[in-house]
């Protein structure tokens, strides 16, 4: 818990989040040394190789999420990184939009699966009862958490929150403009450039 803590907060009292929230992409290799975020890291915190493999194992972590894997581009970047320009914004908008609707679509799914499930326990329940003359009154099964159905909930809101920061930023006015005189040009959105490394 102390290694958590002490990668978390740096010495300045910044968090690695702050810092690292709007990293450009950046190629990881499995040989650390060819790694160009951890070059990055190490570049930044000004420290040694094994903190910087544990700063990129705690920032990459599910539940914190500071930098995310860009599987279209194959590179890590940071949460809150866009790209400079607006067509590539555009285009990283839609592509986590489809994101999010895939996960609604699956959430959806495995919700109605367990809407079934618990329809079937029901009516076998009601069944049991009815059986019986003078039926015991059963205790509450307390209800157990399905893991499956706690990792939807979280993802749904997890697509819920990211959901609402795409709309945040495609509203504003000057990505409005820029959609709209892309459409009326009939252009295209252009694959997102990469930075040069």
């Amino acid at each position: 818990m102390h290694s958590v803590l002490a990668m978390s907060y740096l010495d300045n009292g910044s968090t690695l989040r702050s810092m690292f929230r709007l990293m450009p992409p950046q190629r990881h290799d499995a040989d650390p040394d060819k790694s160009e975020v951890l070059a990055y890291i190490r570049k930044n915190l000004a420290c040694e190789l094994g903190r910087a493999i544990r700063a990129f194992n705690s920032m990459r972590n599910k539940k914190s999420q500071v930098i995310v894997y860009d599987m279209v581009h194959r590179q890590w970047r940071g949460c809150d990184w866009v790209p400079p320009e607006d067509e590539d914004r555009v285009s990283l908008l839609l592509r986590m939009v489809n994101d999010l609707k895939r996960d609604v679509a699956y959430l959806k799914t495995s919700v109605k699966k367990h809407e079934r499930l618990i329809g079937q326990l029901e009516r076998k329940r009601s069944s049991k009862r009815g059986g019986d003359e003078e039926p015991e009154p059963e205790p509450e099964p307390e209800p157990d958490i399905d893991p499956e159905v706690a990792e939807a909930e979280k993802r749904a809101s997890e697509a819920r929150k990211a959901m609402q920061k795409a709309r945040a930023i495609i509203e504003d006015e000057k990505w409005r403009d820029s959609m709209l005189a892309a459409l009326a040009e009939g252009d295209t959105a252009s694959s997102p450039s990469v930075p040069p490394q």
